[in-house]
């Protein structure tokens, strides 16, 4: 199912920096899960690297899948940077995961949205299809201090209320 304000998978035909126009109804928030993130490692970008999260144990994370043909992805983007400035003295990790298929296009894409995030690839988002069931993007996911997927929320709304509700939770259960 497309879910609304988001883009679905893949990027339309025409284009790999064209938008999709699906319009349906948002689809938010699973609760825990048995999920886990510690066995998924991702490229860094653009510094050649991976990055393991199983090196973000005992933190609570946020992961966001994105595309650069994702206009919701445009307007998320800088709030999950509000969210790390504001929660980075907590201890709180922030990743945005591009599923770009092509590298080339994440640079104007971020001078564009104004975000310097910690950027890691999933080209075509196959890992996080695998492991994370990703469907669309934007989709973020909130972690739990042992890896553990608390929370998912598929597309975009307006804001990150949600997860910064999902992520005060996890901080206080750690205290």
């Amino acid at each position: 199912m497309l879910v609304a304000l988001g883009c679905a998978g893949k990027p339309p035909t025409a284009s790999p920096t064209q938008t999709q126009g699906q319009t349906q109804a948002l689809t938010t928030a699973t609760g825990p899960s048995d999920t886990s993130v510690a066995d998924i490692s991702l490229e860094t970008y653009p510094t050649p690297g991976k990055h393991a999260f199983s090196a973000d144990h005992g933190q609570v994370v946020v992961i966001d899948a994105w595309a650069t043909w994702c206009a919701p992805c445009v307007r998320s983007l800088p709030q999950l940077q509000a969210l790390r400035k504001d929660y980075a003295a907590r201890g709180v990790k922030v990743y945005a995961v591009s599923v770009d298929e092509d590298k080339a296009q994440i640079p104007t894409f971020l001078a564009t949205a104004r975000v310097d995030l910690p950027i890691l690839l999933d080209p075509g988002g196959f890992v996080l299809e695998g492991k994370l069931k990703l469907k669309q993007m934007p989709t973020t996911w909130v972690v739990d201090q042992s890896g553990r997927v608390r929370y998912t929320q598929e597309s975009f709304d307006g804001n990150l209320n949600d997860i910064r509700a999902q992520v005060d939770t996890l901080l206080k259960e750690r205290q």
